[in-house]
């Protein structure tokens, strides 16, 4: 236990220790500023300051009136790297480069072809995401597997091969995006309103509807990222929401 006086970073290293030997699971709430304050027998600012740097680490994101809770593991970063690094933002953006190619396909498609069978396995996909949406829990397991739902709503064995095989990529990119989003503060409500766009457009049978709410999604996944805008053949960028 650190001793009295013990400097903010000092302390953000030893809680980040506690959450990679899962003291805390992803989800958890972290114990107060008071408890904290009280456990290490420092100043409540020098918790806050411990606290920041776990959030910018990635290990932690913060819900207003809430408190503070682990990120899911895929989000946290086992290095220095910054969100900003090319060799981050390199990665990123190729991630998205093939997200935004691939999957308004996948949409259309499964707007197309769905059956029943693969519209309930969307309804299930969509209620777990809702549920982590509104216990606040981590919702990236969920959201993939929402598009990978998508997926095998298109009937087509190829495309649920490649989103399979796309996985890991794809699923780091939303744990990212939605720690990112909590980060910056902007309403977790924008990117569930997004997704049951898409369920909806799926569901009605609507390929060009379908296609347009994901294409979407993406752009607006890549700005809350800070990313640059794809552009598309004609030079220009995609359409994007104006919300955040």
């Amino acid at each position: 236990m650190p001793a009295k006086g013990r400097l903010p970073t000092e302390l953000a290293a030893v809680l980040e220790h506690e959450i990679r030997q899962r003291r805390y699971e992803p989800g958890q709430r972290l114990p107060t500023e008071a408890a904290l304050s009280a456990r290490f027998s420092v100043s409540r600012a020098a918790v806050r300051e411990a606290i920041a740097h776990l959030r910018s680490s990635g290990l932690i994101h913060t819900r207003q009136g809430a408190g503070s809770f682990v990120a899911s593991p895929l989000a946290w970063r086992t290095d220095s790297t910054t969100d900003q690094s090319p060799r981050h933002v390199t990665a990123l953006r190729q991630t998205f480069e093939v997200r935004q190619e691939l999957e308004p396909g996948a949409a259309a498609m499964a707007a197309r072809n769905r059956d029943s069978a693969a519209i309930r396995t969307l309804e299930t996909a969509f209620s777990g995401l809702s549920r982590a949406f509104q216990s606040g829990a981590p919702a990236g397991e969920a959201d993939a597997a929402f598009h990978q739902a998508i997926a095998s709503a298109t009937g087509n064995p190829v495309f649920v091969e490649l989103i399979g095989y796309f996985h890991a990529s794809m699923l780091q990119s939303i744990v990212l995006a939605r720690s990112n989003t909590a980060r910056r503060g902007y309403p977790g409500s924008t990117t569930h309103a997004e997704h049951q766009a898409i369920l909806e457009a799926i569901t009605d049978g609507d390929p060009d509807a379908a296609r347009a709410a994901m294409h979407l999604h993406i752009a607006n996944a890549r700005r809350r990222l800070g990313l640059a805008p794809i552009r598309s053949c004609t030079g220009h960028p995609p359409h994007q929401s104006s919300a955040p």
